[in-house]
């Protein structure tokens, strides 16, 4: 049937609106042939009316997504603790905070039992497997019947949450297994909680002691994110984790090479001026890019050399408290990188020609050497002179490990580590990479013994305290 005159002219033609003028058009048409008997008869064969039949949309609904959800989470409980998992394997690995888990983590070989609870009421027991405090995130092994396939949450992407997005959390708040709370979006990339200082989703969901570890669903079923923690000075405010973290963290934890810290592929400009073409946009602060890496993940993105970076994961980086500080503010955004795990998305926006660009860019890894300096940094406190074979340190950053001793130490060479040799840059590595691993487990304060070899050539060893 060719189309009316309102149809052509680009009137709406939404389903509703079409029923509308359907029912419409058999009133008109009643009212003519009334009006028309006056005038000429009435015609002998009926003009039929076309039926119009429409198919609603299949609209997703909270209770059918908790039924679809509800098999894939677990209440847990320590002998101190309760929280939630879920289920993210068929072969029984689920995913919950550490802090749910923390008193068993801690423990060794005398640590006590998980409880893992099922919706129908079924329990089973569960193992740690790994935990790490950094990231406030832990691996944990159903102990099922023989060769048991369990069903696992379906990932969604939660680069894609938008704000006002309907969720739903599935957690065991005060010891109410499988309760389900709903809320919507409230926020997304709220700065983080966790000591990785991850960006967090914000919930206006229900969530209370109890729900941390509990997965955050989307009305299509699809786990978006780990819920975290609640606001305890305010109603109504939660946080969780998103996705796209949990499964990096996943995807490090049992791939090859261990936990790489994400990597960008450039090299900051921090003492240059702020353009005017930046300024002209209203922005008073923003970081300069030196050079890009060829094929690293921000070329692949579209950055080139000249850009300058003015906000990331959509917020301004004149809005940061470190805003006016250009060395504090590259090292936020040094931190924020290596926060990130290798195939997470970072949202990047740059001046270029006067313009604002925006980059969605897959983080990469960094390399095993690379993570040799970023470790001296983070567990050691210390830089090394990257241009150098030998761990060579160059300053102190920071007040943890042989940070704590000052710049006395410039120019001394890390000989050993935890009563074990460090050849080179390499070998460093290893052992670094051994006692990070320690500490992202949470076992309390570690006291670890460094051998150091002066400019002078006298060697020493340093006790440093790690936590």
């Amino acid at each position: 049937m060719a189309p009316n005159s309102s149809q052509a002219a680009g009137a709406p033609r939404s389903g509703w609106l079409a029923a509308a003028a359907g029912l419409a058009g058999v009133v008109l048409g009643a009212v003519a042939v009334m009006l028309g008997t006056h005038a000429r008869p009435a015609p002998s064969v009926p003009v039929p009316v076309p039926t119009i039949v429409l198919e609603a949309a299949a609209t997703p609904t909270l209770t059918d997504a908790v039924a679809r959800t509800r098999a894939t989470v677990v209440s847990l409980r320590t002998p101190t603790r309760a929280g939630a998992g879920v289920i993210v394997e068929a072969a029984g690995w689920v995913v919950t905070n550490m802090h749910v888990v923390a008193d068993v983590a801690t423990a060794g070989d005398d640590a006590p039992a998980i409880r893992a609870r099922f919706a129908n009421g079924r329990e089973v027991a569960a193992t740690v497997v790994v935990a790490d405090r950094d990231e406030d995130l832990a691996v944990l092994r159903l102990d099922g019947d023989p060769g048991e396939v369990f069903e696992a949450a379906v990932m969604g992407d939660s680069s894609e949450l938008q704000v006002g997005t309907s969720v739903f959390a599935i957690g065991n708040p005060h010891g109410l297994s499988h309760s389900v709370s709903s809320g919507i979006i409230s926020a997304v990339d709220r700065p983080g909680g966790t000591a990785a200082n991850v960006p967090l989703l914000q919930l206006d969901a229900s969530i209370n002691v109890g729900n941390s570890g509990g997965p955050l669903f989307t009305l299509d079923g699809r786990l978006v994110g780990l819920v975290a923690a609640r606001d305890r000075a305010a109603e109504g405010i939660a946080f969780a984790l998103p996705v796209d973290h949990v499964r990096g963290f996943l995807r490090a934890v049992t791939g090859a090479g261990g936990r790489r810290s994400g990597a960008l592929g450039i090299r900051l400009e921090l003492d240059r001026v702020l353009p005017t073409e930046v300024t002209a946009l209203g922005y008073r602060s923003g970081l300069a890019v030196a050079s890009v890496t060829p094929q690293a993940a921000a070329e692949q993105a579209g950055l080139i050399d000249g850009d300058v970076i003015v906000e990331v994961r959509g917020a301004r980086l004149d809005a940061m408290a470190q805003a006016d500080e250009p060395a504090a503010l590259g090292q936020w955004f040094v931190d924020s990188v290596r926060a990130t795990f290798p195939g997470e998305r970072l949202e990047l926006g740059v001046v270029r020609d006067g313009v604002v660009r925006r980059h969605s860019v897959e983080m990469g890894a960094a390399s095993e050497r690379d993570q040799v300096f970023i470790d001296a940094e983070v567990v050691l406190g210390v830089r090394l002179d990257r241009d150098a074979n030998l761990p060579t340190i160059t300053d102190a950053i920071a007040e943890r490990g042989l940070g704590r001793y000052g710049n006395v130490l410039r120019g001394a060479v890390v000989l050993g580590l935890l009563g074990r040799e460090a050849a080179d840059i390499d070998g460093l590595g290893v052992l670094l990479g051994e006692l990070r691993a320690v500490v992202r487990s949470g076992r309390g304060d570690l006291i670890a013994w460094i051998r150091l070899r002066d400019g002078a050539g006298r060697d020493s060893v340093l006790p440093i305290s790690v936590h």
